[in-house]
């Protein structure tokens, strides 16, 4: 049996068989560019936009305020009842069984939760207004 070796992997996978011409720099460049063509586009158009300033945060804010608020609106009518239902089945479970200070520590726990979904906008709300209705100050006397 004859042992043959191969210089290189291409020499082993071609086998013998037809040997391809180097491709050109041009051409290596322009099938790189078919394959990952629309990965610049995305990235090109995306530097623009952040260097220009066209898509700032400022613009955005009003928009996502008002599309946040029906969101958390909608969220709200199905949290609530959600919240009422579960806590509902709980604290019967635990009066059934008899452990009442298990069925007080769910209830409250629930009506916690619930009350912290109703408040968490006004609060954010309240925030906002501070910092919206802040001036800085021009005095000279320290802080």
């Amino acid at each position: 049996m004859k042992v043959q070796t191969v210089g290189s992997i291409s020499e082993f996978l071609s086998d013998g068989r037809v040997h391809r011409e180097p491709e050109s720099f041009s051409s290596k460049v322009e099938r790189h560019f078919k394959k990952y063509g629309m990965i610049y586009k995305v990235a090109g158009i995306t530097f623009i936009i952040l260097a220009s300033g066209i898509g700032s945060h400022t613009f955005a804010a009003g928009f996502i305020d008002v599309e946040a608020t029906k969101l958390y609106r909608e969220l709200v009518g199905i949290g609530k009842w959600f919240i009422a239902f579960k806590g509902g089945v709980e604290v019967i479970k635990s009066v059934g069984s008899g452990d009442f200070d298990s069925a007080k520590k769910s209830f409250f726990s629930y009506l916690l939760t619930y009350l912290f979904l109703l408040a968490l906008p006004y609060g954010l709300d309240k925030v906002d207004s501070i910092f919206n209705n802040a001036t800085p100050s021009t005095s000279t006397r320290g802080w």
